[in-house]
C-alpha cells in the first residue's frame, strides 16, 4: 500500500507538475526537497519519478561518477538523492556550471538533502539553487488529519482514541507512524469492529523496532550507543546524566555525539539544558528492544551510591518533578514512561532514606505491571512496597502512600494483606471502627469490605467520604461510585445501581485514564441484569470491547472471564466465549506464578467446553468466593442437565452458601429459589463479629475453624454445619491461608491466644442455630 508523503501537501504537488509542464515547453527546472531522515524524501523520489514517466521523460540517475547528459532535447529527469553525503566539489562545481543550460532545455532535476547535515560545499551549491530560482519542497511532519487518514488506509478502519494517541507518540513522524501501522496490523495488534479499529496491544511491533535500527544505523556507533542509554534514562535527562553512565567516554567527545543528535532531529534542548527525544515512539521502541537487566545497569549507574551533592533547592525540585512526572504520565495511561520515572524516583528516595517515597515509587510500579498484563511482578512490587510503609500513626502524605499500596493489593486479589497492612499503619480500627478520613483514604478500605463481600458497609464508607470531602480527587470518583453501584446489585437494588453506573460514567469524562477495570465491570453486570444477554453482548462487541482484549478485568476479577463465557453462550455469540477463553489462557501462560489467573482460565475453559472435571477443580481452587460460587453453579447446571439431580443440589447449595459469603443477595436468593428453602437475611450476622483470634475470618470460616481446633475431621465438621465436605475443605484452605499458617495443629496455636478449648465448646454449643445457616442446606 503506498502512502505519499505529499498527503494534504497539494500546493507542493502543483508546483512540483508546473515543473514538468515547463520541462516539456523546453524550460528546465530544479526540485530541492529537504526534511529529516525518514520524512518521506525516498518515497517522494519515487512517486515523482513514476509521474516523469507517464510524461515520456527519460530517468537518469546522477552520482558522484556520472555526469547528467548536456545535449539531449528528449525530456529528462535527472535525480541526485541524499545530497547532503556528497563531498566530490568537482561534481557540484559540474552541476552549478550547468544551471544556465537549464533555461533552454526539457531536463529537471530533482535532489533530496537531509536538513542540517551537509557541509560547506554543499551549502555553497544549494546557495546557488536558490539563487537560480529552484523549486522548495520543505517535508514536515504529517497533521493529526493526515496520521488519521494514514492509519485508516493502512488499517482499513478508523482508528479510535487508544490508537491515535500511540500514533500522537510519533509526532507527526511520516516513517514512524507509516512502520507503526504496518506492524499493528501485521501481527494482529488491533481489533476491528465494523468501521471502529482499536488498540488491543501497546507491544512494540517488531517492524518498528527494524525501522528505528535503521535510523539509528545512520548515525555511526558512538552516537547510536549515546541515543540507546539516553533512551533508558527517560523522557528527559541531563548531559550529567549520560556522563555518569558513559565514564569512558570524555565530556568533548560526548558532547560532539549528542550535538550531532541533536543536529538530526533525534535530540531536544531546551533553555535550561535538559535534553530529550523528539518522538516518544522512537525512544520507547529503543527501551523496549534493551534487555531488562542491560536497563537496570544502566539506571543503577545514573544514581549512583554517592551523587554530587547538588543544592538543596534544586535536589528538592528535583524529587517534586520525578513525583509530578510519574503520576502524570501514569494518569495520561502512558505507563512506559510512568515505570522509568518511578524507578528514578525509587533510586532517588533509596539514597535519601526515604522509605515512603520508596513505597509510592513502588506502589506506582505495580500499576504499571497490572496495567501492561504482569500480575505477579504487579504484586510483588505491591508486597515490597507494603514493606517499606513504616508501622504507626504517620502524617497526611504517609497515609495516603499507605492507602494507595493498600488498594492496589485490593485489586490484585489480596484484601487480606491490604486489611493488614491498613491495620499495622493504625490507618483503620476495622468494620466495626470510624471510616478512614477523606476519599483516597477510604477507598482502601471500601474495597477491602467490598472484596470481602460486605458491600454495604463498603458502599457507606464511601457516601461518609463523599459527604465531608470538598474537592475529592477526581481520578477516584469512578472507583468509588463503583464500590456503591456493586453494593446496589448485589444487594438486589437495580434502579440504584443503574443511577449510580450513570454517575460513574459521567464522572468518568473528567478522568484521562482509569487505573482499573471495575467501573466498567460493574456497568457490564448491571446492564446484562437488566437487559440481558443479547445487549450485553452487542455492548461486548463495541463499547466493552477493551474488556474482552485487555489484561486489566481478568486481572481483577477471578470470576469474569466464566460470566462472560457464560454471558456470551446466553446471548449467542459463541465466537465471543471463545475470544475470552483465548485472551484468559494467554493472560494465564504468560503469568504462571499468578494463581488466580490460571484458575479463571480453567473455570472458563470449562464453561465453554462443558468438562465437568474442570468445573469441579475451578470451585476448589478459586480463592474468590463470588468466583468460587459461580463455579459450584456451573458445576450443578451441567450435572443437572446430565440427570445427577441430587448431585446438581449439592452443588447449588454450596454456591449458595458461597454467594452468602460473598455479599451477593441477589445471587444468594436465585439459588434459593432453585433450592426452595427461605432467602438469607439482608444484614449477614458477620457484618459486626467481635475482634478476636479469629477476627479475619468470615461466620462461616469461624465455625468451621472453632470445630477444628475442637479435633473434628472435615466430614465431622460437614455434617454438624450441615455442609458438603468439598465446601468444608474450601473454607480451611482460606483460613489457613489468612492466618499464614500450613496445618490444624497451628490453627489451634492461633485460638489457644485468645480462647481455651472449653470456651469455644461453649461458643459452639450456644451458637444460635441461624448463624450456622441450616437452612440453606439440603437435609
Amino acid at each position: 500500500m503506498s502512502h505519499s508523503p505529499l498527503r494534504g501537501r497539494s500546493p507542493e504537488m502543483s508546483l512540483i507538475l508546473q515543473t514538468f509542464a515547463e520541462a516539456e515547453s523546453s524550460r528546465g527546472g530544479v526540485i530541492l526537497v529537504s526534511g529529516e531522515e525518514g520524512f518521506g524524501k525516498s518515497r517522494l523520489v519515487h512517486e515523482v519519478s513514476r509521474i516523469a514517466e507517464e510524461h515520456e521523460f527519460a530517468l537518469v540517475r546522477a552520482d558522484d561518477e556520472t555526469r547528467p547528459p548536456r545535449a539531449d532535447d528528449r525530456p529528462t529527469l535527472t535525480v541526485l538523492d541524499d545530497l547532503h553525503v556528497y563531498t566530490d566539489r568537482s561534481l557540484l562545481r559540474r552541476l552549478t556550471a550547468d544551471l544556465p543550460s537549464l533555461r533552454t532545455r526539457p531536463h529537471v532535476w530533482l535532489l533530496t538533502l537531509r536538513d542540517q547535515t551537509y557541509g560547506l560545499d554543499v551549502h555553497r551549491f544549494v546557495r546557488a539553487l536558490d539563487e537560480w530560482g529552484c523549486t522548495r519542497v520543505a517535508l514536515g511532519r504529517l497533521s493529526p488529519d493526515a496520521v488519521r487518514e494514514l492509519l485508516t488506509d493502512v488499517l482499513g478502519a478508523v482508528p479510535d482514541a487508544g490508537l491515535l494517541a500511540l500514533a500522537g507518540e510519533a509526532a507527526g513522524h511520516p516513517l514512524l507512524t507509516t512502520a507503526l501501522a504496518t506492524g499493528l496490523r501485521e501481527e494482529g495488534q488491533v481489533r476491528v469492529v465494523g468501521r471502529r479499529a482499536t488498540l488491543t496491544s501497546r507491544t512494540v511491533p517488531a517492524r518498528l523496532r527494524s525501522t528505528v535500527n535503521c535510523l539509528l544505523q545512520e548515525h555511526g556507533e558512538q552516537v547510536q550507543r549515546v541515543l540507546r542509554t539516553a533512551a533508558v534514562l527517560g523522557p528527559e535527562f541531563g548531559l550529567a546524566d549520560l556522563r555518569a553512565v558513559l565514564v569512558d567516554v570524555s565530556p568533548v567527545t560526548l558532547a560532539a555525539h549528542v550535538q550531532r543528535a541533536v543536529d538530526a532531529g533525534i535530540l531536544d534542548c531546551d533553555d535550561d539544558g535538559r535534553l530529550g527525544f523528539r518522538y516518544e515512539l522512537l525512544r520507547r521502541t529503543i527501551v523496549d528492544g534493551t534487555a531488562p537487566g542491560v536497563r537496570q545497569v544502566l539506571l543503577d549507574a545514573a544514581c549512583p551510591t554517592a551523587p554530587p551533592a547538588p543544592a538543596p533547592a534544586a535536589r528538592e525540585e528535583n524529587v517534586m518533578l520525578l513525583y509530578a512526572r510519574a503520576v502524570s504520565y501514569l494518569n495520561e495511561g502512558r505507563t512506559d514512561r510512568a515505570r522509568q520515572s518511578a524507578t528514578a524516583l525509587f533510586h532517588h528516595r533509596a539514597h535519601a532514606g526515604d522509605t515512603s517515597g520508596q513505597a509510592f515509587a513502588l506502589m506506582l510500579r505495580s500499576s504499571c505491571a497490572r496495567i501492561e498484563g504482569r500480575p505477579a511482578e504487579a504484586l510483588r512490587l505491591s508486597r515490597e512496597a507494603a514493606t517499606h510503609v513504616p508501622p504507626g500513626k504517620s502524617d497526611c502524605v504517609e497515609e495516603l502512600i499507605t492507602h494507595g499500596v493498600a488498594l492496589e493489593l485490593t485489586l490484585l486479589g489480596e484484601p487480606d494483606e491490604a486489611e493488614r497492612l491498613l491495620r499495622r499503619a493504625e490507618c483503620w480500627s476495622g468494620p466495626g471502627g470510624t471510616p478512614p478520613g477523606g476519599l483516597a483514604m477510604s477507598m482502601a478500605a471500601a474495597r477491602v469490605l467490598s472484596a470481602k463481600g460486605r458491600h454495604r458497609r463498603a458502599a457507606q464508607w464511601v457516601d461518609a467520604a463523599l459527604s465531608v470531602v470538598h474537592r475529592p480527587d477526581r481520578t477516584l470518583l469512578p472507583l468509588a461510585t463503583a464500590v456503591q453501584a456493586l453494593a446496589a446489585l448485589r444487594g438486589g437494588d437495580l434502579p440504584a445501581a443503574e443511577r449510580l453506573v450513570a454517575r460513574s460514567d459521567a464522572e468518568r469524562e473528567a478522568c484521562l485514564f482509569l487505573h482499573c477495570a471495575q467501573p466498567d465491570w460493574v456497568a457490564l453486570q448491571v446492564a446484562a441484569e437488566r437487559h440481558g444477554a443479547q445487549h450485553t453482548v452487542r455492548l461486548l462487541a463495541d463499547r466493552y470491547a477493551e474488556l474482552i482484549t485487555g489484561p486489566l478485568l481478568f486481572i481483577e476479577e477471578p470470576g469474569a472471564a466464566p460470566w462472560l463465557v457464560r454471558t456470551a453462550l446466553a446471548g449467542h455469540a459463541p465466537h465471543l466465549a471463545e475470544q475470552v477463553v483465548r485472551t484468559v489462557r494467554a493472560l494465564a501462560r504468560d503469568n504462571a506464578d499468578f494463581q488466580p489467573l490460571a484458575v479463571s482460565a480453567v473455570h472458563a475453559e470449562g464453561l465453554l467446553s462443558q468438562d465437568e472435571g474442570a468445573l469441579a477443580r475451578a470451585r476448589r481452587e478459586h480463592r474468590d468466593t463470588w468466583a468460587a460460587a459461580g463455579a459450584a453453579e456451573d458445576l450443578g447446571l451441567l450435572l443437572g442437565r446430565a440427570g445427577g439431580q441430587g448431585l446438581a443440589h449439592r452443588q447449588f447449595a454450596t454456591a449458595r452458601e458461597l454467594y452468602e459469603e460473598a455479599g451477593s443477595v441477589r445471587d444468594a436468593g436465585r439459588l434459593a429459589a432453585r433450592l426452595d428453602v427461605p432467602p438469607v437475611p439482608s444484614t449477614p450476622p458477620s457484618e459486626n463479629r467481635p475482634v478476636g483470634p479469629e477476627q479475619e475470618l468470615t461466620h462461616s470460616e469461624r465455625a468451621v475453624a472453632e470445630l477444628v481446633v475442637l479435633g473434628m475431621t472435615n466430614r465431622q465438621v460437614a455434617g454438624k454445619l450441615h455442609l458438603s465436605s468439598y465446601t468444608v475443605n474450601y473454607h480451611l484452605r482460606n483460613i489457613f491461608r489468612k492466618f499464614g499458617i500450613k496445618s490444624r495443629v497451628e490453627l489451634a496455636r492461633c485460638y489457644q491466644d485468645g480462647a481455651s478449648a472449653t470456651e469455644l465448646v461453649v461458643r459452639v454449643g450456644s451458637r444460635p442455630a441461624p448463624s450456622l445457616r441450616p437452612s440453606a442446606r439440603p437435609a
